[in-house]
């Protein structure tokens, strides 16, 4: 009995560390490390497309927790997985690559950037989006009421949280799956 089990358990391992090896035709160092990374995105595409659909509402801890795998995985994470000269198969990567690096990077920041955005999210998704809107009665600046300072110009206030617009979480991952799009069409074989 005990040798059985020895050998089902050594199968298993060996079985489990085939299936690693062999998840990205047998990539290894930096080139699995970067597919596991698209894999784990991957993943969270998948946990956010419902919502981009319209289908269902996981709420905000599931949309925290992909936001923030994607944050992880994006930005200077992701280029700094992209040394030059890493086009060999199994490799996905098109030399396009190392040719175009500020648009690869522009895609990595923009995605890190919709992640951070995403993370922030706690309107319900279906919603296209909510505005904020502040105006001189609900800030209840007397100064202003009285017309005895001058208004806030709201197109220069950006930075105030109070007059930027709250995208839905829809919206948010809408566009974290276009740039993924985007730099696919361009940069993957």
């Amino acid at each position: 009995m005990k040798r059985t089990c020895f050998y089902a358990l050594a199968f298993a391992g060996a079985a489990t560390g085939c299936a690693s090896a062999f998840a990205h035709n047998g990539a290894t160092g930096i080139v699995a490390d970067r597919m596991m990374g698209m894999m784990m995105l991957g993943e969270q595409m998948q946990v956010l497309t419902p919502i981009i659909n319209g289908f269902s509402d996981p709420g905000p801890a599931v949309i925290e927790e992909a936001a923030a795998m994607i944050a992880a995985h994006s930005g200077n994470a992701m280029t700094e997985l992209f040394p030059q000269g890493t086009t060999e198969f199994p490799s996905e990567a098109r030399p396009e690559i190392w040719e175009d690096w500020a648009l690869f990077a522009q895609y990595a920041q923009q995605l890190e950037s919709l992640a951070q955005e995403l993370e922030r999210t706690t309107d319900q998704p279906t919603l296209e989006t909510a505005r904020v809107a502040r105006n001189d009665w609900t800030s209840m600046d007397t100064s202003v009421l009285l017309g005895l300072a001058p208004k806030s110009d709201p197109e220069n206030s950006s930075s105030d949280p109070e007059t930027q617009s709250i995208r839905s979480a829809a919206a948010v991952a809408t566009d974290i799956a276009g740039t993924c799009s985007a730099c696919h069409t361009v940069f993957r074989k």
